[in-house]
């Protein structure tokens, strides 16, 4: 029988554990200590297991660490080659077809996509001096919608991109814009100025595109604005537009 329970892997299993159970039942140092030895005694049985997992750990965080640096790398170098290409244009004052190619062809062929923001703006202006304010709204308002913060330059794109759609002959998408721009400046106290004057365009658009009541909302809100002085004429030209739905 004593033979047999030494073949008996369960019963060798058994003795194991409590062998192991025991191993520092006599130790007598501190806890520190004993948590210490543990932890050696743990290295020292499970050492391959451990080296594998460590040796993963220092391929993953060197991995991640090399594409964020060769991101920073592309950036730079993306940046270099914007600065360059508009430094081109000056020098050699192309046209503004030459200039939007160029650009457009950058758009396209840039890795990273954080030069998109700077390079949207520069196309919207170039365009809107081209005349095709359809296009620099367009562009505009592809950078607002990526913008979160600061929230006066979302609005304050939003609003631009409202003045072209209007002069596109686009009522109701400048509406939009305009209403956008309104409600993103809202909570900003220190800009009455240009929040009165989002109120206006928001309101003076609904007049134009026959919703009385939203804009009498808008006109209202602009004309209770506490302004500086220099905003006194939104003010004015708010009231004026409340007589005349008033008279309507």
């Amino acid at each position: 029988m004593d033979k047999f329970h030494k073949k008996n892997p369960i019963e060798q299993k058994k003795q194991a554990e409590l062998i192991q159970k025991d191993e520092f039942a006599d130790f007598e140092g501190s806890k520190a200590e004993l948590v210490f030895l543990k932890f050696t005694h743990f290295l020292a049985r499970n050492r391959k297991s451990v080296f594998i997992s460590l040796a993963s750990a220092i391929v993953v965080l060197a991995v991640i660490i090399g594409f964020f640096e060769y991101r920073a790398y592309l950036f730079e170098k993306e940046t270099v080659t914007l600065e360059d290409l508009k430094l081109t244009h000056q020098k050699s004052k192309v046209g503004l077809d030459v200039q939007i190619q160029s650009l457009e062809a950058f758009l396209q062929n840039q890795n990273t996509g954080k030069m998109e923001l700077r390079v949207w703006k520069d196309l919207s202006k170039l365009y809107a001096e081209k005349g095709e304010f359809g296009k620099a709204a367009g562009y505009l308002e592809d950078a607002a919608k990526k913008i979160d913060t600061p929230k006066e330059i979302k609005a304050l794109y939003f609003y631009i991109a409202g003045n072209y759609r209007e002069r596109e002959k686009n009522n109701a998408k400048s509406l939009e814009n305009y209403k956008i721009a309104a409600a993103v400046i809202e909570p900003a106290r220190e800009l009455n100025g240009f929040k009165a004057w989002s109120y206006y365009q928001a309101g003076r658009l609904s007049y134009l595109n026959g919703d009385k009541t939203g804009a009498k909302q808008y006109l209202e809100k602009a004309v209770k604005l506490d302004v500086a002085e220099s905003g006194e004429d939104v003010k004015l030209l708010s009231s004026y537009l409340l007589l005349k739905l008033g008279k309507n």
